[in-house]
């Protein structure tokens, strides 16, 4: 089974994208702010991260970059969603290493597991 970390501070989205997700046959985690994050990577080992924006403690321009500084996450796809989806924001973390991101005001779930689908070649028919 495909694993996906969640690093979220909102306590409501993290849980609509764990529970989501898990539906369609993936494990998840949630972390709780950026550093909480990294600290999961090695511990969870995903196969993809799900990465807001604005957090405490850390923010999601930071942990991308720690993402991508380490040799065993660098290749790691990481998809950010975020409410300040502003063009120059957008920039910085696509700079950073974002595989994408999302503007969350329009994604929905289905979106992201479909993105998510994609990048790690998952069959949406087979059970991951």
């Amino acid at each position: 089974m495909k694993k996906i970390l969640v690093i979220e501070d909102d306590p409501v989205s993290g849980t609509v994208y764990q529970r989501f997700l898990q539906g369609h046959g993936f494990i998840t985690e949630v972390a709780k702010d950026g550093m909480a994050g990294l600290e999961r990577l090695t511990a969870f080992q995903p196969d993809a991260v799900l990465l807001d924006m604005m957090m405490p403690k850390m923010g999601g321009i930071e942990v991308l970059k720690r993402v991508r500084s380490m040799e065993s996450t660098r290749e790691l796809p990481v998809i950010v969603f975020t409410n300040a989806a502003v063009p120059a924001f957008v920039d910085q973390a696509t700079q950073a290493g974002a595989n994408h991101v999302f503007d969350k005001a329009k994604a929905t779930p289905a979106g992201i597991l479909g993105l998510l689908q994609r990048i790690l070649l998952v069959d949406p028919t087979v059970p991951v």
